[in-house]
């Protein structure tokens, strides 16, 4: 255990049961903000008035805030390129102020910048239990490289880490120093939000929280809409197509919204968006969900306030089960990308439902529980993978468990290699490499294998003690660790270990199949469940699995293979991640390749039209091997036919265009994306 973190629990602030210690704390702030968007110059201007308790033992002598588009600062660092454009001057304060006393932003004796942080040296020291107020008036441009705040077309903003914003203090590691360089994401304060957001009268703004003056704003017969979308169970458009054709106004620009209890704050604006919105009851109480969108999209996106309906039920009462918490959600859809989220708020890149799933989710990662993710992303993007999966699988398909697909082929590039960090490692020491592998699929994967070890009924029993005792409240690994193993009885360290802790990979392997036994060794030092699919002659199939616990003792596994003269064919853990997944058939995977006659022009470089990355197809070991170096997902590909393949999991749709010069281009289906690649 980190010393940082062993210090919590040496001051009671965290239990080695897994609960919040006697002693926890956290630190709040309540702020007041006037902002003015000017659509024409892409420019927002803010004052804001901060409230900021200091809940700890300790007496504070400076104050740390954030400064999020200093990321877009000439000379200062970044994790992703950016238009040359967006090189700014990051964010122009022009006045800040500690309890009235204003602070000389030019000394360094009153403030200092460095990367996204100012910090304040405080005149008084903020002692334990105390309060102080900050007033900051601030500018900055807003940037058209989209990565999750932006300009998304010449009238259409999405607006997220816009204000300046206290950091967190927090009893592991004290203040939080760490740079946004656009990579990680969030670690913010539990907080309360009055935000009032000038616009232009065309202009529709959706926010984070619930809107105060709905009356004085919205049209007269907008509003009469929005008043029945709070008494009907079916989507009603606030806003439609029509009303934008006719040129649609508003009363007024001044949009006041409040939000209490929540970590962050994000808004969204546009003068030819469309409006639907519907209520939920949940748990006694009524939720409203919106959903914004391009007028130019309508029919695509009209049901996705139904679906987000949907979504929102089974979350509340099925998995997780636990009740949404907050008043409001609202999805903004945007064209291209995928997906960020906001307390309330989702910016997604499409109207899908993977990605209106994931993205409403983390509502309960990281923003109910306010996970470190700039530390440990794995904490939450991890759970939205796998719940995501769970929850369509379940609800969507009518599938039945366990859920291991939407994991491997993100993993397979990775799994092993040098790359491949364990799991504990805090995500600022990782890199475009390994990111996405460590946040996503890998902890996906993993919470896969703790649901089927423990079975249904105790994993959620499990998860949902979990996320109770830690609403609003910011869990370590450490914390997640213990609440399973007290609420579950088990010691669970033979899982912790090795995939969190150790360096190593996954490999199971066919080693012998004889009469009515099949034999499978696990070679790697991680432990896997095992999924057996059998192909009989009559083209009929069975499946048998084994737990992950089951190489506690042994590294031989030995299954008994029904109506084992009839099988024609073995398939091992298609689903599940494996360093060598060459031995896994039975017979050998190459042999579906025969008769098969494949041109030499289909293996090459493929370049993306919806992603800035390029495919590459190789011949390995006789068969077609697809690889995204970008983000290191790699499959062998199996034939459907001469010109349709699939990956290993099932989960990747692969289908090669050709014209009379051979192979042209290659159309891919992967979770709802569908992607086209242009042969270079």
């Amino acid at each position: 255990m980190p010393l940082e973190i062993r210090k919590a629990y040496d001051n009671n602030t965290r239990s080695y049961d897994g609960r919040p210690g006697p002693d926890y704390w956290q630190n709040t702030v309540d702020y007041t903000i006037e902002v003015a968007v000017d659509p024409a110059e892409k420019k927002i201007s803010g004052s804001e008035k901060v409230v900021y308790y200091n809940n700890s033992p300790d007496v504070l002598s400076t104050l740390v805030v954030r400064l999020y588009y200093d990321a877009f600062k000439k000379g200062n660092a970044r994790d992703y390129g950016i238009r040359p454009s967006d090189i700014t001057d990051g964010v122009t304060l022009s006045k800040l102020s500690i309890d009235g006393k204003e602070v000389e932003l030019g000394s360094r004796q009153g403030a200092s910048r460095s990367g996204t942080n100012l910090v304040v040296n405080l005149p008084e020291p903020l002692k334990p239990g105390g309060k102080l107020s900050m007033e900051v008036s601030w500018a900055q441009f807003l940037p058209e490289t989209t990565i999750r705040t932006g300009v998304y077309d010449s009238t259409t903003f999405f607006v997220a880490y816009w204000y300046p914003q206290v950091s967190v203090y927090d009893d592991v590691f004290g203040w939080d120093r760490l740079d946004y360089g656009f990579r990680a994401e969030f670690y913010n304060n539990l907080g309360n939000y009055d935000v009032t957001i000038n616009a232009p009268e065309e202009f529709t703004v959706l926010a984070t929280g619930v809107l105060e003056n709905a009356k004085e704003v919205l049209s007269k017969e907008s509003f009469s809409r929005y008043q029945a979308a709070h008494a009907s169970a079916e989507t009603v458009a606030i806003v439609s197509p029509d009303d934008l054709k006719n040129g649609y106004r508003n009363q007024k620009g001044n949009w006041h919204y409040v939000a209490q209890g929540v970590s962050d704050f994000a808004f969204c604006l546009s003068d030819h968006y469309c409006w639907d919105a519907a209520p939920l009851e949940v748990d006694g109480r009524q939720v409203f969900i919106n959903t914004f969108y391009p007028e130019s999209q309508a029919e695509e996106c009209s049901g996705v306030t139904a679906l987000q309906q949907k979504i929102m039920k089974h979350f509340s009462e099925d998995v997780p089960g636990i009740p949404y918490p907050y008043p409001e959600f609202t999805t903004f859809i945007a064209k291209g990308g995928g997906g960020m989220e906001y307390p309330m708020m989702a910016n997604n890149g499409n109207p899908g439902r993977g990605v209106t799933m994931h993205e409403m989710f983390h509502t309960y990662f990281p923003m109910y529980v306010r996970v470190n993710e700039k530390r440990f992303a794995w904490m939450d993007e991890g759970w939205a993978d796998y719940i995501t999966d769970v929850v369509t699988a379940r609800y969507f398909k009518n599938e039945e468990g366990p859920y291991f697909s939407g994991s491997k082929s993100g993993m397979q590039g990775t799994i092993g290699t040098i790359s491949d960090l364990p799991l504990i490692t805090s995500t600022q020491f990782m890199d475009n490499s390994n990111y996405g592998y460590a946040s996503y699929p890998l902890p996906s994967f993993v919470y896969s294998m703790l649901h089927f070890e423990l079975g249904d009924e105790l994993f959620l029993k499990c998860f949902r003690e979990y996320i109770r005792r830690w609403a609003q409240k910011s869990p370590t690994p450490y914390d997640f660790f213990y609440t399973f193993e007290n609420v579950s009885g088990q010691d669970l360290s033979w899982l912790w270990k090795p995939w969190f802790f150790e360096y190593g990979y996954a490999d199971v392997a066919l080693k012998s199949f004889e009469g009515a036994v099949l034999e499978v060794e696990n070679k790697g030092s991680r432990p896997v469940p095992v999924k057996v699919e059998y192909t009989y002659k009559d083209g009929t199939t069975f499946v048998d699995y084994a737990r992950p616990s089951a190489w506690e003792s042994s590294n031989v596994y030995r299954f008994t293979v029904p109506k084992a003269e009839e099988v024609a064919s073995i398939a091992l853990n298609q689903e599940v991640p494996d360093a060598f997944e060459l031995d896994n058939f039975y017979p050998p995977l190459k042999e579906r390749y025969a008769g098969l006659s494949l041109p030499e022009c289909l293996t090459g470089i493929y370049a993306l039209k919806e992603f800035p990355v390029d495919l590459s197809i190789s011949k390995q070991n006789g068969m077609l091997y697809l690889k995204v170096d970008a983000n290191n997902m790699a499959s062998y590909l199996i034939p459907q036919d001469e010109k349709n393949f699939q990956s290993l999991d099932g989960a990747l749709k692969a289908s090669f265009e050709y014209d009379d010069t051979g192979c042209k281009g290659i159309t891919i289906d992967y979770f709802g994306y569908h992607i086209t690649g242009q042969k270079n």
